[in-house]
Order: structure tokens, then C-alpha cells, then sequence
């Protein structure tokens, strides 16, 4: 059975900070922050399949948390 893209990444994330393995901070940023997009994405598509479109004002707020990391 293949894996899906989020178990794929949840595993990089997984191995990257195992106690065996040696710690290298790129490699852990790449892998969470892989791990965080994929999450993000899936929720995005899971919560407007089935909802009505977003009205201008709600794209332009969804627009500005993604662009500061969702600091205000």
C-alpha cells in the first residue's frame, strides 16, 4: 500500500529528529516546514470542497496570514 503524501512527509519529519540521528537543524526545518505546507494544503482543499466560495474579503485575510506565518 502506498504511502500518502502526508504520511511520506510525516516520516521525513520523524526521522529527521530522531534521537539516533544526528541533529542537523537544515534538515529539520526542511522536514517541518514540508510537513506544515502539506498539512495547511489539506485542510485548505478539505474545508472549500464542499463550502460556498470565499467572498473577496476572506481570500484577501486567508491571503495575509499565510504571507506573515500567521503572526499579526
Amino acid at each position: 500500500m502506498a504511502k500518502s503524501h502526508l504520511q511520506r512527509l510525516s516520516l521525513e519529519k520523524a526521522q529527521a529528529f530522531a534521537p539516533a540521528t544526528k541533529p542537523d537543524p537544515e534538515r529539520r526545518t526542511k522536514a517541518w516546514r514540508a510537513l506544515s505546507e502539506a498539512k495547511i494544503a489539506d485542510a485548505i482543499e478539505r474545508n472549500l470542497a464542499g463550502a460556498p466560495p470565499l467572498t473577496a474579503e476572506q481570500i484577501k485575510r486567508l491571503t495575509s496570514l499565510l504571507r506573515t506565518g500567521g503572526t499579526k
